[in-house]
């Protein structure tokens, strides 16, 4: 099988565990668990306490986000979940915080150091989980030239190698924040109670069945531990 990264990395006589170490140890751009604390005690506690929150848009031209937010009301009892205005707002302001670092500084911040070609990007991913898309855990600064990697569109031995390496480093690093949010999915996303909730959905749908179940499937994985 002829793959083009094999190709390139043969042609510049690169080995691929350099790209793996430069990659994943340094120059992806990891919060400090320290600094990361307050804003993960604070996101729980809006997410479980009825105050608003930010999810990514879900569905064609996000259409169907409407089926998470009646979701979280019955799972959360918190009906002020919203959709970010640009499905990465909430997170980049975020990680601008927490890190120091912006693609865009203006001219009276002191505080924030100007980086470019650097992509904010989900660890984990579950974009459409309240707990997740602006947890702190889960958001890093990616060099764009490594977005090959972890990219979706992206696949073969070289991709599957950088994408665990990359995982295991973050499970490692932020293994005390995974523990708290599979304890978290435990108590509000077990199998049964979304089950439950799904049934409360369907008896006034206001889609497809099909579009509900596809949303079902989709929903599941969004919910479940990070293993």
């Amino acid at each position: 099988m002829r793959d083009s990264y094999t190709r390139f990395f043969e042609h510049f006589n690169i080995e691929f565990k350099e790209i793996i170490n430069f990659g994943v140890e340094m120059d992806t751009i990891y919060p400090d668990s320290d600094k990361i604390k307050t804003e993960w005690k604070d996101l729980i506690d809006s997410v479980t306490n009825d105050k608003q929150v930010y999810i990514r848009g879900y569905g064609r031209d996000a259409h169907a986000t409407d089926l998470y937010k009646e979701l979280y009301e019955i799972l959360l009892g918190n009906g002020k979940i919203k959709k970010d205005s640009t499905n990465n707002a909430k997170p980049t302001q975020l990680l601008q915080k927490i890190t120091g670092f912006s693609k865009t500084i203006k001219k009276d911040s002191a505080k924030s150091k100007k980086i470019s070609n650097y992509q904010v990007t989900h660890i984990f991913g579950r974009t459409k989980n309240p707990f997740l898309f602006t947890a702190p855990w889960n958001l890093v600064w990616k060099s764009k030239i490594m977005d090959p990697f972890t990219g979706h569109e992206s696949k073969g031995e070289n991709t599957d190698e950088y994408k665990t390496a990359f995982l295991k480093k973050s499970k490692a690093k932020y293994a005390e924040f995974i523990k708290e949010y599979n304890a978290l999915a435990s108590q509000y996303f077990s199998a049964e109670k979304i089950d439950n909730a799904f049934n409360q959905m369907e008896s006034n749908l206001k889609v497809s069945i099909t579009v509900f179940n596809k949303f079902k499937n989709d929903a599941r994985n969004e919910l479940k531990k990070i293993e």
